[in-house]
This record gives C-alpha cells, sequence and structure tokens, in this order.
C-alpha cells in the first residue's frame, strides 16, 4: 500500500481559486434581503453561511435551530451529528457566526434571522435551517446544499466546469489567510486538525487580493 501511495500520492484538486470578492459584490449589488425571492434568499444565506464558516455542505445542511443560540454580536449552533470533522467520542462541533456590520447586506447573522422569519409559516416541524424552496419544504440534503453554492457562484461569474462547491472552502481560507489570519485561527474555525491540510489543500493563491489584516474569520473573509 505505501508503494501505491508513493507511485500516486494524493494531490490537491486545485491550484488556484477563485476570489470570494467576486461573490460577495454579486450578493451586495441584489436586492436587500426583504425584497429577495425565497429561493434567492435562500441560495444567498446557504453561501453566506458556507463562506463565514469554511463549513462543508454536509455541515451546512445539518444546521438545526434546535441547538442554535442568538446574541448581539452572533449566532452559534451545535452540530451533535457526527461529521467528517467530528470523530466518535468527541464533543459536538460549535460552528460560530459572526456579525459582520460594514456591509449590511453580507451581514449573515441579518441573513438568517431574515430566512428564519420567511420560512417560519411553511417549515411545519422541520428544525433544521434550510429547507428547501419548494414544495414540499422539507430538510435538503448536501447534495442540495452544494447545487445551491454553485448556483450563486454561476450567476456571478465563476467557472463552475473548474470549481465545484467543495470549493467555497479553499477560497474564505485562502482569503482569510491573505488578510492576516493566522493558520491556527483558520484551522480552529475550518475544524482543521493539521496545519499542514491547509497549506497543502486549501491555502491557494488569490490574483488581485492584498494582504490588510483583520480580526475575524468573517471580517477577513467579507472584507471587499
Amino acid at each position: 500500500m505505501g508503494g501505491i501511495f508513493n507511485e500516486r500520492p494524493t494531490k490537491p484538486r486545485y491550484t488556484c481559486t477563485w476570489d470570494v470578492d467576486t461573490v460577495l459584490r454579486f450578493l451586495n449589488s441584489n436586492e436587500d434581503n426583504e425584497k429577495l425571492s425565497l429561493k434567492d434568499l435562500t441560495l444567498k444565506v446557504t453561501m453566506l453561511i458556507a463562506l463565514s464558516t469554511a463549513c462543508r455542505s454536509s455541515e451546512v445542511s445539518r444546521l438545526d435551530m434546535n441547538y442554535m443560540v442568538i446574541d448581539d454580536d452572533s449566532i452559534m449552533f451545535s452540530v451533535p451529528t457526527l461529521t467528517k470533522g467530528r470523530r466518535c467520542g468527541e464533543p459536538p462541533i460549535e460552528i460560530k457566526i459572526g456579525k459582520f456590520r460594514a456591509e449590511p447586506k453580507l451581514d449573515v447573522v441579518t441573513c438568517i434571522l431574515e430566512y428564519i422569519n420567511r420560512t417560519q409559516d411553511i417549515r411545519g416541524n422541520e428544525t433544521v435551517l434550510l429547507i428547501s424552496h419548494i414544495k414540499p419544504h422539507k430538510q435538503v440534503r448536501p447534495c442540495t446544499v452544494a447545487k445551491w453554492l454553485q448556483q450563486i457562484m454561476q450567476m456571478a461569474g465563476i467557472d463552475i466546469s473548474t470549481f465545484k462547491a467543495h470549493s467555497t472552502r479553499s477560497a474564505s481560507t485562502s482569503k482569510a489567510n491573505k488578510q492576516g489570519l493566522s493558520a491556527p485561527q483558520i484551522m480552529k474555525m475550518a475544524k482543521w486538525r493539521s496545519e499542514c491540510t491547509f497549506k497543502r489543500f486549501y491555502n491557494r493563491t488569490i490574483e488581485g487580493v492584498g494582504e490588510n489584516p483583520a480580526n475575524r474569520f468573517s471580517d477577513a473573509v467579507f472584507h471587499i
């Protein structure tokens, strides 16, 4: 097995990544949350969550309002089920989404609250955050979350024949790194145990992005 691995070592899918600012400018150019259709609001909140947390589609699809805590500056989700980033016997992972005050249209917390308000009368007993925007309004699978992410990427002008939905992780973490966040900060947010994982598979060159310091992951990612 070792010989096979040496002959065919695991390689990163991408040598570069797309610029998060391209998607952010697209989202910022759209209507306010209150004026968006349910479909557009659903796609927007999904993308903002993915970028601000560096979560996988499987983790985004499992966010549950029964395990949600809201305060003035953030929303915290606990994910009690096993995920790729959580081993058996470990405590539930916690996903914290910080408020972004600089650009109201890009504030994930505000967008989530508007989405919850908009879906409260159609979700029935569904407690998972993201539900289908068409009937029946039920919990969606990770593949649907991935499809929504790619729809936003395509609308923003990202080449989805090259970049898949999972590339939101490399795009957001690479942007955070370029904005001055340390590897330990990024690893904690993305639930990586090894710094080499970030450096080998996710930290990619982004054309046209400068190096300005930022204090929090979401601030760094959403700074345009």
